[in-house]
């Protein structure tokens, strides 16, 4: 199975589209908030940081709750696949 290709976004437009500034998208790839290269995914991530920086978390806050958020969405998808294998069991 292939793997699905991924569009990779430059600083520059991420930023744009995130209304950020360059620099500033940096900061948050040096910070791990972001990886880079960045996707799509990654833009979601930005607008977040971005709306929670208005609401005057400092970045280290919201690196915990970005790391809740990856941990939230990771047990999601385990209960997920557990129903799964439940249900398929029960068949």
């Amino acid at each position: 199975m292939g793997e699905r290709e991924i569009e990779v976004i430059t600083i520059s437009v991420a930023a744009r589209r995130c209304g950020l500034a360059p620099t500033t998208v940096r900061r948050y790839i040096r910070w791990g908030l972001v990886e880079a290269p960045l996707t799509e995914e990654d833009l979601i991530t930005l607008r977040r940081i971005r709306r929670l920086r208005e609401l005057g978390i400092n970045l280290a806050g919201i690196e915990v709750i970005l790391r809740m958020r990856r941990r939230i969405e990771e047990l999601q998808e385990e209960i997920a696949r557990l129903r799964a294998a439940l249900e398929h069991g029960w068949e």
